[in-house]
């Protein structure tokens, strides 16, 4: 099932500034996955060295936040996954 994944600016330097990548997967999880497959170097925005994921990403489906305990919630074909990175200054 075919997934548009909406990447936040700071990840879009790391997939040749695509805004939107199509992936195949079932959900968010995968989605990921697919997108650091095709991107590898989108991986040190998602995970830490260890290989869990950043507290700063927020992931929102159709719009709707999801929790980090509904990673592995299925998708429907045609949903978009947002990616976005909360990065704070100070």
């Amino acid at each position: 099932m075919t997934v548009q994944v909406r990447l936040s600016n700071l990840l879009r330097q790391a997939t040749e500034w695509q805004e939107v990548v199509e992936v195949d997967a079932k959900t968010p999880e995968e989605c990921l996955r697919a997108v650091e497959a095709q991107f590898p170097d989108v991986k040190k925005w998602i995970y830490d060295k260890h290989g869990k994921m950043w507290d700063r990403l927020q992931l929102f489906v159709n719009g709707k936040t999801i929790l980090r305990e509904e990673i592995n919630t299925p998708l429907k074909d045609g949903d978009e996954l947002h990616i976005l990175l909360n990065i704070g200054g100070g």
